[in-house]
């Protein structure tokens, strides 16, 4: 029995178990008779050690982290299991299946699908906003968030969180400002005219309102609005000084209202001693008539005139028949004749006193002063119309006497 020993050991191959000397048994070597082969792992008739895909997978043994695995040919992470059965191909303990980068152990995630993984990506969300400044890197809709409540600007109805929704905010973004009254881009709580009227809110009773800022009154209405800025009940429009309620009228235009003023009408007297304190023509009304006496063409009302009147401003006095100064009412001579006027018979008449036959003549100017027909220069009694003739000159009239001649003999 034999004829061929191939490993020339001297030992037949019908009895040798390793005919090819190969130190693989012929049983266990898929090429018995080839030293330099024993296993063919795909089968293709070539052994490994001359197959450059032993396990026929389509990747070159040295490529094939898995060269005798026909379902295994790639181990990304090295950790002895093939990517096709490994749920984490990177070791970068993500699932290949939640993993967008699944055989790059430094991505795992592509937020904007760029391609690029976010740890490289300088803009994960690719809003535009680099991630270094976006608030929310990951989420395209938001970049900003003002107010840090975790609600992006774009979503949150009160940017700042200043109570006020954005739509009424004039400063969304700022939480220390939301008006301005004025829109000059300053918010009221830093501007200091809010209303822009130039005057300053800490002089404006109306700080947010441009058409006022003074309330003379404090009503709550402006002056330029109120048509009583003082309340005085006195219009403005009829109100000399509009603004101080303790004044409406000026009376003599001299910027002193006639409350404070002594003299309204600045006729020289004062009100206290004016009959007519408004009105400078007249200060006076002696017979308080409501006329003034230089209005007045009888001050005194007594009736007289005053062209006519020697006391215009004496009701019980008009004549001074004497000009003593005194009225005839007053006087007890007013003719001054030294005759007083109860027992003067003409008291206006200075040249007469007595009028013996009151005939309304005066004994001085009279002829005939008893009216007895004899004229005064030859009536021996030219006051006794009972006697005319003193034939004895005895002072006793002849009528009278019983001895007219005084012969001693009775007539």
């Amino acid at each position: 029995g034999e004829s061929v020993d191939t490993d020339g050991d001297s030992i037949g191959n019908n009895t040798d178990t390793d005919d090819d000397g190969d130190s693989v048994p012929d049983t266990e070597d898929a090429f018995p008779l080839d030293p330099a082969e024993s296993i063919d792992t795909d089968l293709d008739g070539i052994g490994n050690n001359a197959d450059p895909d032993d396990d026929n997978d389509g990747v070159d043994d040295g490529a094939d982290a898995f060269p005798l695995d026909a379902n295994e040919s790639i181990d990304t992470d090295a950790d002895g299991v093939g990517n096709n059965t490994d749920t984490d191909d990177d070791g970068d303990l993500v699932p290949d299946t939640e993993d967008a980068f699944p055989l790059d152990p430094a991505e795992s995630i592509d937020t904007d699908l760029d391609g690029i993984g976010n740890n490289a990506d300088a803009d994960d969300d690719n809003d535009g906003i680099e991630d270094s400044a976006d608030v929310f890197p990951l989420e395209a809709g938001e970049s900003v968030d003002t107010d840090g409540d975790g609600v992006g600007n774009n979503s949150d109805g009160d940017d700042d969180n200043d109570g006020v929704p954005d739509g009424a905010d004039a400063f969304p973004l700022d939480a220390s400002e939301s008006v301005d009254t004025d829109l000059d881009g300053t918010g009221n709580n830093t501007d200091t005219d809010d209303d822009g009227d130039s005057f300053p809110d800490t002089e404006d009773a109306f700080p947010l309102n441009p058409a006022e800022w003074v309330d003379t009154d404090l009503d709550g209405v402006g002056d330029n609005a109120d048509p009583d800025d003082d309340n005085d009940g006195v219009e403005d429009g009829a109100d000399t000084f509009p603004l101080d309620a303790r004044e409406t009228v000026d009376t003599d235009g001299d910027g002193v209202g006639n409350n404070a003023d002594p003299d309204d009408d600045s006729d020289g007297i004062e009100d206290a001693a004016d009959a007519f304190p408004l009105d400078a023509a007249e200060s006076i009304d002696t017979d308080r008539d409501g006329i003034g006496n230089n209005a007045d063409v009888d001050d005194d009302n007594d009736g007289v005139e005053d062209g006519s009147d020697a006391f215009p401003l004496d009701a019980n006095e008009s004549v001074d028949s004497d000009g003593d100064g005194i009225g005839n009412n007053a006087d007890l001579d007013d003719d001054n004749d030294g005759v007083r006027d109860t027992l003067d018979a003409f008291p206006l008449r200075s040249d007469e006193s007595v009028d013996t036959d009151s005939d309304g003549v005066g004994n001085n100017a009279d002829n005939d002063d008893d009216n007895d027909g004899v004229e005064d220069s030859a009536d021996a009694f030219p006051l006794d119309s009972s006697e005319s003739v003193d034939t004895d000159q005895d002072g006793v009239g002849n009528n009278a006497d019983p001895d007219d001649d005084n012969d001693g003999i009775d007539d």
